[in-house]
């Protein structure tokens, strides 16, 4: 079998390595300060300012739920809205209701309040 022979090339011893730098030892431009950190956090707290969100509100806030109405009863409802300035429908049923229940008589103002009494239980045993 033959030998295989390996020519080292001349240039190369030739050449002497260059001079490595020094490296300097980077200093970091800031750093950690835990009162300016405190600072910082405190006064992100007191500018945070919560935007209003879109949609429907979260539950626990108010509690809906659906009742039919006639077209024409909710054109009279549209109506009063506009006519008292009112910003909502819920609002404008609201008022309605109190103007109402402040002109019942005695008797039927007894009766009013027991069956309000009778449906907010059942209302409340519902969400238990």
């Amino acid at each position: 079998m033959a030998k295989f022979e390996f020519k080292k090339d001349t240039k190369k011893e030739a050449k002497k390595p260059r001079p490595v730098k020094k490296t300097e030892i980077s200093k970091p431009q800031e750093t950690y300060d835990p009162m300016k950190t405190t600072q910082k956090v405190e006064k992100d707290l007191e500018t945070k300012v919560e935007k209003r969100r879109v949609g429907r509100p979260k539950t626990g806030r108010k509690s809906y739920q659906t009742v039919r109405l006639q077209k024409s009863t909710v054109i009279k409802i549209n109506a009063l809205e506009n006519a008292l300035g009112i910003t909502t429908q819920d609002e404008t049923v609201d008022q309605a209701i109190d103007r109402v229940i402040n002109n019942l008589t005695t008797d039927e103002k007894r009766g009013y309040d027991l069956w309000l009494e009778m449906f907010k239980k059942k209302d409340s045993i519902g969400r238990l």
